[in-house]
């Protein structure tokens, strides 16, 4: 997969590049910064730069760099100014004393220098594990994290990346799902207004957004995600999302679909809820998170993975792998405060493999190599 030539724009369900070539986007996510280390993952174990290479070597074009509201700010949007762990940091000893932001910034200028582009993406509000009803977190606000906060986050990362040519866009909002606000069960509409209370339209809420951050730099891409954990498109076409660059994402897991599901039912279930804003040449269609077990070739090879690589491949959509790391980081659950990941275990899905980073799963990587 050749790396990329910004600015990238839309046009119809096309990403071209700044020749108007068509450009199909082949990524990673690479998390940790939203979890409560407050950093990407890995950076204990290698250097960024080697990471950027690696991911390079791999054949991929972009990373998709999580961050959560929390890793950069507190709720009144005032900007964090302590350092970050310096222990999640000790292969990058250059960084030590550094805040959280500062940090995101350097691993970003390191993948860019690689000639990867990323995409940052806002994962949650408060830093922690990723992602149920439960976390209070899959609105753009909630008890204790105003809207405001929300977008002054934002226009801080489009002001600060505004001009970067391998910043090549905003993925706005993480997996939009039910959140309970001051004892109300808030659940995520589209295209129905935000009136009252307990605004819910993601629709307006992107098109809002987007329009603000574009004042800062109008040559970005905004990926929108759907609803449903990002499953459910279906509204888009009828309701798109306001003003220019707009790229649509699903994410996909086997989970989002039954047992035994046949191939002809997937592509049928995939072109329904978002598929078809390809197929009708509406608009691009990213999948900003699919994944497996890469330990497991089963998993890797057959059922689900199987099924989602024939539409994707199909389809010719733009996606972006679950996930970077060999291992987790610890994850709390925003508001219950359940440890739902801890530091050092086996990352399952993890393109990199080993406690050192110095492994990778390269068979997997061949899979995804196959889909460029």
């Amino acid at each position: 997969m050749p790396l990329l030539h910004p600015p990238l724009s839309v046009r119809g369900a096309r990403i071209l590049d700044a020749a108007g070539n068509p450009v199909r986007l082949a990524g990673v996510n690479w998390g940790g910064a939203h979890q409560d280390g407050l950093v990407p993952a890995g950076l204990d174990k290698l250097h960024r730069d080697e990471i950027a290479r690696r991911i390079v070597g791999w054949g991929l074009n972009h990373v998709r760099l999580t961050f959560a509201l929390g890793t950069f700010v507190n709720n009144n949007g005032s900007l964090k100014t302590g350092p970050a762990d310096t222990a999640r940091l000790a292969a990058n000893p250059d960084l030590a004393g550094l805040t959280p932001w500062a940090v995101y910034q350097a691993v970003t200028e390191s993948l860019t220098a690689a000639g990867l582009a990323v995409i940052p993406n806002c994962h949650l509000l408060y830093p922690g594990w990723c992602c149920s009803d439960a976390d209070c977190n899959g609105l753009w606000y909630n008890d204790n994290w105003p809207g405001s906060t929300f977008t002054s986050t934002w226009l801080m990362v489009a002001q600060r990346f505004a001009g970067h040519p391998l910043v090549i866009g905003y993925d706005l909002k993480n997996e939009p799902r039910p959140a309970t606000i001051s004892g109300t069960k808030v659940t995520p509409t589209w295209g129905t207004g935000s009136t009252g209370a307990h605004p819910a339209d993601f629709q307006q809420l992107y098109s809002s957004t987007a329009s603000q951050m574009r004042a800062a730099d109008p040559a970005k891409l905004f990926f929108c995600e759907g609803l449903n954990y990002a499953a459910d498109l279906t509204r888009a076409g009828a309701r798109p999302v306001t003003g220019s660059n707009v790229v649509y994402s699903m994410h996909d897991y086997s989970w989002f679909h039954p047992s035994g599901q046949s191939q002809a039912d997937y592509f049928a279930w995939m072109d329904s809820h978002g598929g078809y804003l390809v197929t009708q040449g509406i608009a691009p269609l990213w999948i900003g998170e699919f994944g497996t077990d890469t330990g497991t070739r089963a998993a890797m090879t057959t059922g689900w993975m199987a099924q989602f690589r024939a539409w994707a491949q199909a389809r010719g959509v733009h996606w972006c792998w679950w996930e970077l790391s060999a291992q987790a980081v610890k994850g709390t659950e925003p508001r219950t405060n359940a440890v739902k990941a801890a530091d050092g275990t086996r990352e399952t899905f993890g393109l990199m493999a080993g406690q050192d980073w110095l492994g990778s799963q390269s068979e997997m990587i061949a899979l995804l190599q196959a889909m460029t």
